[in-house]
């Protein structure tokens, strides 16, 4: 027997082995008069037919709004997959990011973020970095924001994911990347939203050529103030493994939004 219980609003979730990157999209809008916002989603499954499968997805945001035009955005993401008491999926991602509310032309954005995904065989990667970011246009129902910046990644990883290996082995990386990034964002009308992001991600070494594609996309679909249907599809595309894994993941999701 199948069931689903909704732990906060309603999900429907499905996703691949994504790297998720550092990430420029709070919830809410720029016109807001809350000092602070957010939103969560969470789902909890089991299937026993399946063996006591038990899949538990959370996702939350806090945005801070301050009165020089600042935004504090909190991120927490995670999802966990597991078959009779053993972890087939563990995976997530914390991110604090301070940045400009989009009034500005020119402003510096500041960020740290760390991230596991246990099935690829990544133990951490811990990641602080600036961008200086340059608002090419804003309009009433569009924007175009561009940055450019450093960041220092360093990563632990073991070959969980790598056939035939010695899975206890460990491997360290501590490497600066030179980071570009561009955020599109188009309004429909009233009720739809659609935001891009794509980021182009280069060693600062010997490897320079060997970037990480990130792109990232969002449709949002208000149905009221507080409830939104959402569509999103991110992948990454990384030439330059700690170990040796396939370069491309991808994750899609279909789901409902609770904002507060």
């Amino acid at each position: 027997m199948k069931y689903l219980l909704s732990i906060i609003g309603v999900l429907i979730y499905s996703s691949t082995f994504a790297q998720i990157l550092n990430v420029d999209r709070e919830i809410g809008g720029d016109t807001t008069k809350k000092n602070v916002t957010g939103s969560l989603l969470g789902t909890f499954s089991s299937d026993k037919l399946r063996g006591n499968l038990i899949d538990l997805s959370t996702k939350s945001e806090i945005d801070k709004y301050f009165k020089n035009n600042y935004i504090l955005i909190a991120q927490l993401n995670n999802d966990v997959t597991i078959l009779k008491k053993e972890i087939l999926q563990n995976e997530g991602y914390f991110h604090l990011r301070l940045r400009d509310n989009d009034k500005r032309k020119y402003s510096i954005e500041s960020y740290l973020q760390y991230q596991w995904n246990g099935t690829l065989g990544m133990e951490y990667r811990n990641v602080i970095g600036s961008n200086f970011r340059i608002k090419m246009f804003d309009k009433e129902n569009k924007d175009l924001y561009y940055g450019i910046g450093i960041f220092h990644e360093n990563e632990r990883w073991n070959y969980n994911a790598v056939e035939g290996a010695r899975v206890n082995e460990k491997k360290y990386r501590s490497i600066y990347r030179l980071n570009n990034y561009i955020k599109y964002a188009y309004k429909l009308n009233e009720s739809i939203d659609f935001t891009f992001l794509t980021y182009i991600q280069m060693p600062i070494n010997k490897y320079f050529s060997n970037v990480r594609w990130y792109l990232e996309s969002n449709a949002q679909f208000k149905i009221t103030n507080n409830l939104s249907f959402i569509l999103h599809w991110d992948h990454t595309l990384d030439n330059y493994r700690v170990v040796p894994i396939s370069n491309f993941y991808y994750s899609t999701s279909i789901g409902f939004q609770i904002s507060f």
